[in-house]
């Protein structure tokens, strides 16, 4: 963690001891009648208020700097990204489909008994009902997942690929489905593109925002059976009950989130996640 960030988290006894010091400084120099003692006074009086204005109100309450420590969010916010969050927002209304949030996780999520700051897009709410199908390409009579596209058409494994209805996209780039035959050595087969799609309340989502569409089902085989019900078409969905959010990163396939370690509880949520400023190339509105 830099300095900055450091400095950005400061716990609140660090601060309030800090700023007694500042105050005890400025109170010791504010009867002396040298200039500088004065002026010392005076600068020590001035970080003290801004310490505590900064520190005990607005970051508590309103708004509070954080920073991206990995790739779970990508495209939409990259490794190291600094954004603003807005702490006031969810005391006045609940959070939305499509809101980027910062929570603490729970401790399935991490391992650990101490929290740490998540950030995921909220994808249902109370009330929804949400099934998650799996992408995948069928060559013939073979079936291939993401995990053999990958090796079949990447240069590495650390290479994208994203089905869409018609076509299969390998770092953003669209490869023909005649060089997807071609690279299993049956040229002439039939390519059929099946993506994984997020269907709320049995509609697909349009996730134009996401890095890969869905390599895995959900709900899962080690979902709580108590949130699993079936929908008119027989097929098993997740009912998100009161007071629970499903949350997910952007980078579908590479994301520790609520498929995983379950529905996120309401009163971890921290804030809504606005707007990046920093680094400068990357200044900008967060959706």
């Amino acid at each position: 963690m830099s300095i900055t960030e450091r400095l950005a988290n400061l716990p609140i006894p660090v601060v309030i001891i800090t700023v007694v010091i500042l105050l005890a400084l400025r109170y010791l120099l504010i009867k002396q009648r040298h200039p500088i003692a004065k002026s010392t006074a005076e600068l020590a009086e001035s970080l003290a208020v801004a310490m505590g204005l900064v520190f005990l109100i607005i970051r508590p309450f309103i708004i509070q700097a954080f920073f991206i420590p990995s790739e779970s969010m990508v495209p939409t916010l990259l490794t190291h990204d600094h954004i603003m969050v807005n702490k006031f927002v969810y005391r006045f209304k609940e959070p939305k489909l499509g809101d980027i949030m910062v929570f603490k996780a729970p401790p399935e999520a991490t391992g650990e008994d101490a929290e740490k700051d998540f950030i995921k897009r909220v994808i249902a709410v109370p009330g929804d009902k949400v099934r998650i199908t799996s992408g995948y390409v069928r060559v013939g009579p073979r079936r291939l997942d993401h995990d053999d596209l990958r090796g079949l058409l990447c240069d590495s494994y650390d290479g994208t690929v994203k089905l869409t209805s018609d076509r299969v996209l390998v770092n953003d780039e669209a490869v023909p489905n005649k060089s997807i035959a071609t690279a299993l050595s049956c040229p002439d087969a039939e390519v059929e593109v099946f993506p994984g799609k997020v269907y709320i309340n049995g509609k697909p989502v349009a996730e134009t925002y996401t890095a890969e569409d869905p390599d895995e089902e959900y709900p899962r085989n080690d979902t709580p059976r108590q949130w699993v019900v079936k929908d008119g078409d027989d097929n098993e969905v997740v009912r998100i009950p009161d007071g629970r959010l499903l949350v997910m990163g952007d980078n579908r396939n590479d994301s520790n989130d609520s498929r995983f370690w379950g529905l996120l509880e309401r009163e971890r949520v921290m804030g809504k996640a606005m707007f990046i400023f920093w680094p400068l190339n990357r200044i900008g509105w967060i959706h």
